[in-house]
């Protein structure tokens, strides 16, 4: 689904006339997500063994090394360059240079620039619209870093903020912007230079789409300074919610009107596990892939085409054409129905998923996975299907 940028930016600038942009924003989106900070100074203290963390604006004598004064530096050239002199995404109101979580924030700045151009266009009006763009980018950052630790576990408002995000950008797009971000994550911590990390943001530029970069900053603009209810309850108001609501029942087995009922989210190697208030369906999505589909028509097997023939999939690899290809899942999926147990089960129907070896066209054996939906009247939908590497 596409959140258009006529859509996206009212809104925005809606939602930003009803909150306040805070004064320390790193330090308030750990608040809003409930984390603790990630790095920091702290004096040792001898006698007694103890660590005190150092207060805003207190620092540990010695200088920091040259290519982080450099990259500092270079930072705040790049926010002299773009019209926002000084330290124009509050990277550094706790640390005297980019470093910590402050990379991968300045990583996702250089990434969707034309996005924060959007985003500077809906706060226009505001006393000190860069105030509201850091507050944005700060949670929207800090959200992204607590999906990336290995095995995460969230509740309450991040919880509600996952469950929309993939409503909206659907679970394929979820899947891989998290193994993305982690991604990013390792390169913009090797990275000594401004050049390294604008390389690593570029890259995961390329994964977050234009699209999907909107769905995040529109959601992180309305989490600001609110509870998991209140994102909750704003959430049918928002642009494209009805296309959202469509793919929310769809993709993850719930109406996007009742998110209020997520209290928690699991994200681990293989699946996202929602957890839903008593009463409501849980619902395990494997990824990559979606795990629901629009009903088909009059029975039988079809195929989502728009999650199943791409590219990176290598089904050419099976046959030269996509309707070949498609006819070949058909195939599969016939025979395998009634002989895999299923994954996952909700109120609609049931998730498989199968593996299977198979013969190439060019002589050599391939490994292909097949993932489908099957209704409680035997219709079923293949999600998606693809060649493992």
């Amino acid at each position: 689904m596409e959140l258009k940028r006529e859509e996206f930016t009212p809104a925005l600038g809606e939602l930003a006339r009803e909150a306040r942009p805070p004064s320390r924003p790193q330090e308030a989106a750990r608040k809003l997500f409930a984390v603790d900070a990630r790095s920091g100074s702290y004096q040792y203290e001898p006698r007694n063994r103890r660590l005190t963390p150092l207060g805003p604006g207190e620092d540990l004598e010695g200088e920091p090394s040259p290519a982080e004064m450099e990259l500092t530096r270079a930072y705040l050239r790049w926010c002299e360059r773009t019209g926002r002199p000084g330290d124009c995404l509050r990277l550094l109101e706790e640390n005297p240079t980019v470093n910590g979580d402050g990379r991968y924030a300045l990583a996702m700045a250089l990434a969707q620039g034309a996005v924060l151009d959007e985003m500077l266009a809906a706060f226009k009006d505001m006393a000190n619209p860069h105030a509201m763009l850091a507050a944005v980018l700060w949670t929207w950052t800090t959200y992204l870093v607590l999906l990336a630790v290995p095995e995460p576990f969230s509740k309450g408002l991040a919880a509600v903020m996952t469950v929309t995000l993939i409503s909206y950008v659907g679970v394929d797009t979820f899947w891989s912007l998290i193994v993305g971000f982690k991604r990013l994550v390792e390169e913009a911590d090797r990275a000594t230079t401004f050049a390294g990390l604008r390389e690593a943001g570029e890259r995961y530029g390329k994964v977050m789409s234009r699209n999907a970069a909107r769905a995040f900053a529109m959601l992180a603009m309305a989490a600001i300074g609110n509870t998991a209810a209140g994102l909750a309850a704003k959430v049918p108001a928002l642009p494209a919610s009805a296309q959202a609501m469509a793919q929310a029942e769809t993709q993850v087995g719930i109406q996007l009107a009742a998110v209020a009922e997520v209290e928690a989210i699991a994200v681990s190697a293989e699946t996202v596990t929602i957890a839903l208030a008593p009463g409501a369906v849980a619902m395990t999505a494997r990824g990559p892939g979606a795990v629901g589909v629009p009903r088909p028509t009059g029975g039988g097997i079809s195929v989502k085409d728009l999650h199943v023939d791409v590219p990176k999939h290598k089904l050419d690899r099976l046959a030269p054409s996509w309707p070949e290809q498609r006819q070949l899942l058909v195939d599969v999926v016939r025979q395998l129905d009634g002989n895999v147990s299923a994954v996952a089960t909700n109120s609609q129907g049931s998730i498989f998923e199968s593996t299977l070896t198979l013969a190439d066209r060019f002589g050599g054996q391939v490994s292909l996975t097949v993932r489908w939906f099957k209704y409680a009247d035997g219709s079923i939908t293949i999600n998606t299907a693809f060649i493992l590497p």
